[in-house]
């Protein structure tokens, strides 16, 4: 039954992860991670404190890969609009490629976190943060954001296409997000930019 640490380790984030977002957090027991994940209850308590450490885990790796991901595809831009484009195009994609991290992140399946969970989850939004700063100071146009606060840059890049995101996820919609990228980003380019 059990597997190798970090193979368990592993199995364990990927049943936490399925369930979740089938179920919300409230719903999931530990035994059916454990079940789920084909590993011991030991080995799941081996690697966490608590069915919220399991969802801390799943949670910030699932920030840490959407993040990663939007910020390869931003960080090359040296062009306002360049950089509205690859952010639209990497947010959208990473939400189709893995619906179930997206119904986690961006669905509230999540619980209400301690304080050092909130804090781990801070952190790493800080540093994507830090990135979109980087990124804004680093375009050889970014005047044309005028005073512009990064929250309000983001608001603009991330609400329009959250509300259709979202649609898709929950089923309400057929239209995967891939096919919204086009317009989202001309959107985003008159709100912004011009």
């Amino acid at each position: 039954m059990d597997k190798t640490p970090a193979k368990s380790y592993t199995a364990a984030l990927a049943a936490a992860k399925a369930l979740f977002a089938e179920h919300g957090y409230e719903a999931v027991s530990t035994a059916e991670i454990y079940t789920k994940a084909n590993i011991s209850n030991g080995s799941l308590f081996h690697h966490f404190k608590s069915k919220e450490g399991i969802a801390v885990a799943v949670f910030v790796e699932l920030v840490r890969t959407y993040q990663a991901e939007v910020g390869e595809k931003l960080t090359p831009t040296t062009h306002a609009a360049d950089g509205i484009s690859a952010f639209i195009s990497a947010h959208n994609l990473w939400i189709e490629s893995d619906p179930d991290g997206a119904r986690i992140l961006f669905n509230g399946h999540h619980p209400s976190w301690s304080s050092g969970a909130l804090k781990e989850i801070r952190s790493v939004n800080q540093a994507f943060g830090q990135i979109i700063q980087d990124w804004r100071k680093g375009l050889d146009d970014g005047e044309r954001f005028g005073d512009w606060s990064i929250a309000l840059i983001m608001a603009m890049l991330i609400g329009p296409t959250q509300v259709l995101c979202r649609a898709w996820l929950a089923g309400q919609s057929n239209t995967p997000p891939s096919a919204n990228i086009d317009t989202l980003v001309t959107l985003a380019h008159r709100a912004l930019l011009d």
